[in-house]
């Protein structure tokens, strides 16, 4: 990798003293120098990039001490070159564990006890749940594929808005942006990435948002193709006691429904990424998910 992809201003601020050496690009406006991981938030405000930075140190409190479950290590900050130094966590996510074929049970087991972890971390109280602000960040009529059944999907989700709206629900500080991309698994530790999105949200977004990310990426369907089919749901709950499986399945379907609206109408625009997604979807409607 050429030294020159580096963001220099930005290391030279984090590391003064050490020269940038191994180079390894992760993402965008991510790299991995040596043991440690570079982030760059050059579209952030001032007020912006100071709450990505309080968002990071408060889950490093979360977890600080916790057996088995823990977030990655804030290591230092550059706020003029709004960067982040990061250490660097070894393991597999757990999309790429998934797509290899392991038990979805057991990664969404797992998942769930870093889950209750980060939920529990804090102080929790109750709010009424806004289904229909929910909705209103939905496309309604994207050009997608399957574009009838999509609509379809989403008339029901709407009756589903109705019934829940102003509901009572559990509320906690939530991931934000919890996808099985942002849990790495390691030999017996998961560890949570990406906390840019910290913030107080009903504990079931996060869960549903995690559901919805399995559904989408799992190699094989179970026949019980619902929101939460029984037997990962069993697995879920062993790590994750107290679900609110109603509100939960309400976001599972919404995340599945962002998902869909991306999805291009002509086969030839979608790669094998988006084609499983699809079949995943149709399979989801086939079995009455969506109803």
């Amino acid at each position: 990798m050429n030294l020159d992809d580096v963001p220099l201003a930005a290391w030279s601020a984090l590391r003064p003293d050490t020269p940038p050496d191994t180079v390894e690009v992760l993402g965008p406006r991510v790299w991995r120098v040596g043991s440690e991981v570079l982030k760059l938030f050059a579209e952030a405000d001032r007020k912006r990039f100071r709450r990505i930075v309080r968002a990071h140190r408060q889950a490093g409190r979360i977890f600080k001490g916790q057996p088995g479950v823990s977030a990655q290590r804030l290591l230092a900050v550059a706020e003029d070159e709004r960067a982040l130094l990061l250490d660097f966590v070894p393991g597999r996510s757990g999309r790429m564990a998934l797509l290899a074929g392991a038990d979805p049970g057991k990664i969404l087991g797992r998942s769930g006890a870093w889950l209750h972890a980060l939920h529990g971390g804090r102080e929790t109280d109750e709010g009424r749940f806004d289904a229909w602000g929910a909705l209103e960040r939905l496309p309604q009529t994207p050009p997608c594929a399957d574009a009838e059944a999509y609509e379809a999907a989403l008339t029901s989700l709407r009756r589903d808005a109705d019934a829940r709206q102003g509901q009572v629900v559990g509320r906690a500080v939530l991931h934000g942006d919890l996808t099985l991309a942002n849990l790495l698994f390691d030999k017996g530790e998961v560890t949570g990435i990406d906390f840019e999105n910290l913030a107080l949200h009903p504990m079931a977004r996060d869960i549903g948002e995690l559901w919805a990310d399995l559904l989408l990426h799992v190699r094989r369907m179970p026949e019980d193709a619902s929101p939460m089919p029984a037997a990962w749901q069993a697995g879920f709950a062993a790590g994750y006691p107290g679900l609110e499986p109603e509100v939960a399945g309400f976001y599972t379907r919404h995340r599945l429904l962002r998902a869909w609206a991306a999805i291009p109408p002509q086969p030839q625009e979608r790669g094998p990424g988006r084609e499983r997604q699809l079949a995943n979807l149709r399979a989801l409607v086939a079995n009455g998910a969506f109803e």
